[in-house]
């Protein structure tokens, strides 16, 4: 499974190119950035009840957030509809990037698909490194650095790239 800094990367430049980047100050880009981050790393939340990878990390709890994010009208996009996608969409990349790192702890995989299946997913593609949760264990940190240039190779050099390419576009969202 990916850091939260991988996840929050996944969503930053996920929300910026469906939405393009907050342009009226710096203060609106980051508090863009900063939602789009907090919604991408967001379904982590669920180790704090001992309940990982379950409907957290689904199609359905991207769902709620979009609606949630849309009917408080957070400053991600200029309307409501996109508010909702967007929020939908960088919530989203979490359940797919964790299917794409090896999963090293029962169940495998996540519960993409809630409501609509229970099933736990794994493609087996392994294009980011698996992160584990033993702090005290050798090589712990060794392992989280070489994750975590990875992910900032991958997913940082393509949020920058994003970034230039919609911080150019005519008609940029407003972060209302």
């Amino acid at each position: 499974m990916p850091t939260p800094l991988g996840h929050g990367l996944a969503g930053i430049a996920t929300g910026w190119a469906v939405a393009g980047v907050a342009r009226e100050s710096r203060r609106a880009l980051a508090t863009q950035a900063a939602i789009l981050a907090g919604l991408a790393m967001a379904a982590d939340l669920d180790l704090l009840v001992g309940a990982h990878s379950g409907p957290t990390h689904s199609i359905g709890a991207a769902a709620i957030a979009g609606l949630v994010a849309a009917l408080a009208r957070w400053p991600i996009a200029r309307t409501r509809v996109m508010i909702g996608v967007v929020a939908f969409l960088a919530w989203a990349t979490h359940p797919l990037m964790d299917s794409l790192a090896p999963d090293t702890s029962l169940p495998y995989g996540v519960m993409a698909f809630w409501p609509f299946s229970t099933a736990f997913v794994q493609t087996g593609w392994q294009v980011f490194l698996p992160i584990s949760r033993a702090y005290t264990a050798p090589g712990f940190a060794g392992r989280i650095l070489v994750a975590v240039a990875r992910e900032v190779a991958i997913l940082g050099s393509l949020t920058l790239i994003v970034w230039r390419w919609r911080a150019r576009t005519p008609g940029a969202p407003t972060a209302r």
